[in-house]
């Protein structure tokens, strides 16, 4: 007997279509032990599960999961993958609703017979991009700092979230930063948070690749920065990783209110409908008239001055920013509680385009909860922790006095998660 498995993403609220009983998708293939959430704990798929609205899968290393959405599109969610099924509506013949949220990993994407009738209604978001399709077959590989997508069939269109491209939309944004990329080019679009797709030169033929969504992994490919910088990170994390005195883990009083009335450079907004709790975020499409999007989680955007964007000019070589603001929430076995942010520091090593990061923060479930990142600064401005640490993402002022940072650290059965405000 097929399973109907239900869960409410725990970063998006996204609006909900009418569906039947039956969900919108089965899962035809697994590989692993890919995993779903669900209120009694974490359950493992297997072949012949019905998913319906708000499933989140989650992959790690050698899993694998097929699935096949009512209008017959083809989704391979490849290892180390968080897709979600944010909206569906539709059959064989038409759709009239289809967006998808990949927070991390890859995915592959076979246009159905009604999808392919009705590409204006798809969508899948990433962290920092919303991609559209005028086309078929396309891969997908994102992470908070990078989303690429290579064209095997037809044509897709990245763009850059912003006052005409919101997440909750549905189609390829039509903003004037919008790129298209189509099948046969021998090349893939690519978007760096803070900045604007663009196309670089695939070492990877598409035409080689198989037209079905296997187990076969399509890999992640370079760009022309990649060699560039290589040794600039690694040197960027030799020397974070050899300072023999870190900043002080410097106490901070998180009040309900110091979020209130934000007004400065860098401002938090929400995208959607406010997250539990939350009064005081300013709604996306107000803050779009003025400011611009740089890093993004489900539920919060962080909005700069135009003023403060382009290359960064900072004041010394190294700066150690302060907290002045901060919210966070546990989401701990699909209870979410308000937690709060103790203390911490953010180091800018400008020389090496580096910076760090620790916090604590106190939750009423599990304790005190350290977290700790290291990442690299793009010359924008706009910094990302690496895959070894834990998630943080943000942008800073032109002079690097200022700086606004989200962060999220996993643990088994929930995650950690929240936005900061620093000051020097």
């Amino acid at each position: 007997m097929r399973r109907v498995i239900w869960l409410m993403s725990a970063l998006l609220l996204w609006p909900i279509a009418s569906v039947n009983a039956d969900g919108v998708g089965s899962v035809t293939l697994v590989i692993g032990a890919p995993q779903l959430e669900t209120e009694s704990g974490r359950v493992t798929l297997e072949k012949g599960d019905t998913l319906a609205i708000g499933a989140r899968i989650l992959t790690e290393d050698g899993d694998h999961v097929h699935i096949r959405f009512a209008d017959g599109t083809l989704v391979s969610v490849r290892p180390n993958t968080m897709l979600s099924i944010d909206s569906f509506a539709g059959n064989a013949e038409q759709v009239e609703s289809f967006r998808v949220t990949l927070d991390e990993g890859s995915v592959r994407t076979i246009s159905g017979e009604g999808l392919k009738t009705h590409r204006e209604r798809f969508r899948l978001n990433t962290p920092i991009a919303a991609i559209g399709i005028r086309g078929t077959d396309f891969s997908t590989q994102t992470d908070l700092a990078r989303t690429q997508v290579s064209v095997h069939a037809g044509e897709v269109v990245m763009a850059p979230f912003g006052e005409s491209c919101l997440p909750d939309s549905l189609g390829p944004c039509s903003s004037p930063a919008a790129l298209s990329l189509a099948a046969g080019t021998n090349e893939y679009l690519q978007m760096r948070a803070g900045g604007l797709p663009e196309r670089f030169q695939s070492t990877v033929d598409p035409a080689s690749l198989p037209g079905d969504p296997s187990s076969q992994e399509t890999p992640r490919e370079s760009d022309p920065e990649d060699v560039s910088t290589q040794a600039s990170r690694e040197r960027a994390d030799a020397e974070l990783n050899n300072v023999k005195e870190r900043p002080e883990l410097r106490p901070f009083d998180d009040t309900e209110d110091d979020l209130k009335g934000q007004n400065g450079p860098l401002i938090w907004g929400h995208w959607f409908a406010k997250a539990r709790g939350d009064d005081w975020s300013i709604p996306a499409v107000e803050l779009l008239q003025r400011y611009q999007p740089t890093v993004s989680s489900g539920y919060y955007g962080l909005f700069r001055d135009p003023a403060e964007a382009g290359i960064i000019n900072p004041l010394q070589n190294e700066m150690v920013l302060e907290l002045t603001a901060a919210d966070a929430t546990l989401d701990y076995q699909f209870f979410e509680t308000p937690a709060k942010v103790t203390s911490g520091y953010l180091l800018f090593d400008f020389e090496a385009r580096a910076f760090s990061s620790e916090l604590t923060v106190d939750t009423d479930r599990l304790g005190t909860v350290g977290l700790n990142g290291i990442g690299f600064i793009s010359p924008t401005g706009v910094f990302v922790s690496r895959s070894n640490s834990d998630r943080m993402a943000g942008a800073m002022t032109s002079d690097g006095s200022q700086a606004g940072m989200l962060f999220e650290k996993r643990i088994d059965g929930g995650r950690i998660q929240g936005v900061t405000l620093w000051s020097d």
